[in-house]
């Protein structure tokens, strides 16, 4: 829930002040409408797609005691691992743990590395171990969503699928006993998001030089970038805080190449027009004073 007013905030922000500026406009860009709707359907759709990737279509549990499984992979899904936290982690790394995983396929091998990142009670603000619906309590520990400033959950995107092979070749901390991996569906891939995403906001902005208002090209493509890094950043366990961080590479890349862009060009044409201007009070102040010494001249 909270992460869906995290979400419905940031396009409000900024559709609110764009929707604004086109209102003070003589003419209302009604063309950018339908424009500015798919942009905001974007991050919705994506993050509803990461948070809820349906049921796992196989999992295995893997640590430094067994640190081999195989999985059946079908096409088009991805590897969530998750952390099984220690009950009462000890030590310098009691809220880290970093791993290593190597992968492989039938002729093709790839390697994911994470790292879980925890609160401990021995942090200044303890967090206690709260189970996730239908989790069990194992040998291995628990499992929760992430609090603010955790990291227990990560994504990695496969080569192929079928019998897949996983390895834990790196374990190195406290924070968890071991990991839980889960075959998922994977979220539409990023080479197809990413033209979309700028492809929407390319529109926007011939939309923002043609009729305006300003900076109609940047916040289209902010949103539109917000559901593309959403894809890349969030899993189920993360909280609301991923879903917040991921508006600050959309930020960076829509409105620095977008709304720059818009903003040359206005700049350009507001300087040409300037330069209009006293060309023809120039000429008009020329014209005026050849006027005057005729009449003297009579």
């Amino acid at each position: 829930m909270l992460s869906a007013l995290v979400i419905a905030a940031v396009i409000l922000a900024i559709l609110g002040p764009t929707v604004k500026r086109a209102l003070d406009l003589p003419s209302f860009p009604w063309i950018a409408v339908p424009v500015a709707l798919v942009a905001a359907t974007l991050p919705c759709t994506m993050a509803w797609l990461v948070l809820n990737p349906g049921p796992a279509v196989d999992e295995a549990d893997i640590s430094p005691l067994a640190a081999e499984v195989q999985l059946q992979v079908p096409p088009g899904h991805a590897l969530l691992v998750t952390a099984n936290l220690a009950e009462d982690p000890k030590g310098a790394k009691a809220g880290k743990t970093a791993y290593a995983l190597a992968i492989s396929g039938d002729g093709w091998a790839s390697k994911a590395t994470g790292e879980v990142r925890r609160k401990t009670s021995g942090d200044d603000e303890g967090v206690e171990v709260d189970v996730l619906d239908g989790a069990q309590l194992t040998e291995s520990g628990k499992r929760r969503s992430g609090k603010w400033g955790e990291d227990l959950e990560d994504r990695f995107n496969l080569k192929g699928d079928g019998a897949v092979r996983v390895q834990l070749t790196n374990f190195d901390g406290d924070a968890a006993s071991g990991l839980h991996l889960r075959v998922i569906e994977a979220p539409p891939p990023a080479w197809l998001l990413w033209p979309v995403a700028l492809g929407l906001g390319a529109v926007g902005l011939a939309i923002e030089l043609k009729k305006g208002p300003t900076q109609l090209g940047g916040d289209i493509a902010f949103l539109a970038l917000y559901g593309v890094f959403l894809r890349d950043g969030v899993t189920p366990a993360d909280s609301f805080q991923r879903i917040a961080f991921a508006a600050f590479p959309a930020a960076v890349v829509g409105w620095g190449i977008f709304a720059s862009i818009g903003y040359l060009v206005e700049r350009r044409r507001a300087k040409a027009a300037k330069e209009e201007e006293r060309k023809r009070t120039a000429e008009e102040t020329a014209q005026q004073a050849e006027a005057l010494r005729k009449r003297r001249g009579r």
